[in-house]
């Protein structure tokens, strides 16, 4: 097959840009000729995928979202290609559309916390514009046209795949759900002697209790919460490390000072070391308010970590209460009555992580993401004849 992949940005440090990477290297790999027509283009074998480089500004977000659909719309010639897989609304030549989530739910919970946020106006702003812009191209591909053949909808959770029906007709369009997933020969559990030289270089104790947050965007995701929900923790082992950063660091810096536990919530900063310092850990916390499905999530099941987590998209597919990991509500005594029977218990810890580790093998690897979506193209183009 002839294929074009549409990404504004294509790495693999970013969720949604991490799969374009890993899929299309894999189709590559099985025979088909892959293109990519991006912004950017890194951490990608350029031997097996043809860059159509697509300029323009990188900032504001509007401003880079809008010059490249315009210019994706107008370069990307459709004819040539038997698929044009568009992540979201990048394109409206796309005849196959990975979904990670919907503009319109993603707002509402964005408007719920704008007040916590620490934000200038002029982000809040273009933050606002984005989000109408957007909305307004997911519109214009996702909803059904009579006369005109509907693209192939792949939403990564059934969260995901309610909010394309809730928010678009969508009509007799094709769905079906193609999960994120992880590298488990990167993602995986490591010896005890370099667990220990991880948490020995981070400032942690051998008999420490790890609750592992990664990610930005801390409001969204639970922060706070997860710096509430610890300082109801009784055991004083019990340790939050947190990998990545935020514009909001020094107001949950003081809020962890606040909560008394300053001393137990390790500000670690952007990490390069993720997939050490998530094996190195005990437990997955994320207590998050909204996600499509998170990549963090399943690499930390993947390193063999349980995944306690809030009842949002990805994590309801993924989570089996008290095997794989456990839900919390959107509450600090919720994460606290969770958390502190897995503090206590390291057998139970340890199970449940063994678990979440089998279940990426079985489900969540990018191999079975990339056959899933060649069958989709084929479904696709067999639907043609």
């Amino acid at each position: 097959m002839k294929i074009a992949f549409s990404m504004i940005v294509c790495n693999r440090r970013d969720g949604s840009a991490r799969a374009v990477n890993e899929v299309a290297e894999r189709l590559a790999d099985r025979g088909h000729e892959v293109h990519l027509f991006a912004r950017i283009a890194e951490d990608l074998d350029l031997n097996k995928i043809r860059w159509h480089k697509i300029p323009g500004p990188g900032w504001p977000e509007v401003a880079n979202f809008w010059t490249y659909h315009v210019q994706a719309n107008r370069s990307i010639p459709g004819r040539y290609f038997d698929i044009i897989h568009t992540i979201g609304c990048n394109t409206l030549r796309g005849n196959v559309i990975t979904i990670q989530n919907i503009q319109p739910a993603k707002k509402k919970i964005l408007d719920r916390l704008k007040n916590l946020e620490k934000v200038s106006p002029f982000r809040r702003g273009t933050r606002a514009l984005y989000l109408k812009v957007t909305s307004d191209a997911e519109y214009s591909l996702y909803t059904y046209k009579p006369g005109k053949r509907p693209p192939y909808f792949l939403p990564v959770s059934r969260g995901v795949e309610r909010e394309l029906r809730d928010h678009y007709n969508i009509g007799p369009a094709p769905v079906k759900i193609v999960p994120n997933a992880a590298d488990i020969n990167i993602f995986k559990p490591i010896s005890e002697a370099e667990r220990l030289e991880w948490r020995r270089q981070n400032g942690l104790n051998a008999d420490d209790v790890v609750l592992i947050f990664a990610g930005g965007e801390w409001v969204r995701k639970g922060l706070d919460l997860a710096i509430r929900g610890l300082s109801l923790v009784p055991e004083k082992k019990a340790k939050l490390f947190i990998a990545g950063d935020d514009p909001a660091r020094d107001t949950l810096k003081a809020l962890a000072a606040e909560c008394g536990v300053g001393d137990r919530v390790i500000f670690g900063g952007f990490r390069k070391d993720v997939p050490k310092a998530l094996p190195s850990s005990d437990i997955f916390l994320f207590p998050s308010w909204y996600e499509a499905f998170s990549l963090a999530t399943i690499e930390a099941a993947a390193c063999g970590l349980p995944v306690v987590a809030t009842s949002i998209n990805g994590t309801e597919d993924f989570i089996e209460p008290g095997v794989t990991g456990d839900f919390v509500k959107s509450d600090p005594q919720s994460i606290a009555e969770v958390i502190t029977p897995l503090v206590q218990d390291a057998g139970k810890r340890q199970t449940m992580g063994r678990n979440a580790r089998q279940l990426v093998e079985q489900k969540y690897t990018w191999d079975r993401v990339t056959t899933a979506t060649e069958d989709a193209y084929k479904e696709y183009l067999a639907g043609e004849k």
